[in-house]
């Protein structure tokens, strides 16, 4: 098994979860969306899925959530 099955497959603790919690919010309010807009659950998605893939950075994190919902908001407009 690689390094990025791992990964994807380990569950996500209790202190990671309260982390990425956290990672998305902020996410959330840079990218000026509210928690009631569709794309705030994309974006929490988006926290897990990078997390899985093995980004662990908060800051890597949070610019690469909001990248990707700024890329997806342009692409739909």
């Amino acid at each position: 098994m690689n390094s990025s099955e791992r990964a994807t497959n380990d569950p996500i603790s209790p202190e990671e979860l309260e982390r990425l919690k956290v990672i998305y919010e902020t996410a959330r309010y840079t990218a000026c969306l509210s928690r009631h807009d569709p794309l705030a659950e994309r974006l929490a998605a988006m926290a897990i899925r990078f997390y899985q893939l093995g980004i662990r950075d908060d800051g890597v994190l949070i610019d690469k959530i909001v990248e990707t919902s700024r890329s997806l908001r342009q692409s739909y407009s």
